[in-house]
């Protein structure tokens, strides 16, 4: 055998070779992608999250009513008070 004959299939080989490995890494990508969206924490947590908007959004509308309002200002020098004396 010369050395082209044999230099030749390995670099067909190492060519094939790094195909399969940029295959794999492709692959495994996907399977992370899949895990994390088919995952039933996810479902979860989305579901948390959208809790909690609806819960900050009720908490916004409180803070907009005329009876917080109201009491923020009545409390407010009481407030001022006890962070100067906290300092």
């Amino acid at each position: 055998m010369t050395e082209d004959s044999q230099t030749q299939p390995s670099v067909e080989q190492q060519l094939r070779q790094l195909a399969l490995v940029d295959r794999i890494f492709g692959l495994e990508a996907q399977l992370a992608e899949v895990s994390v969206f088919m995952n039933p924490d996810r479902e979860r947590f989305d579901a948390q999250e959208r809790e909690l908007a609806g819960l900050r959004q009720q908490v916004q509308g409180y803070r907009e009513t005329r009876t917080w309002r109201v009491g923020r200002a009545v409390l407010a020098p009481l407030n001022a008070l006890k962070r100067k004396r906290n300092e």
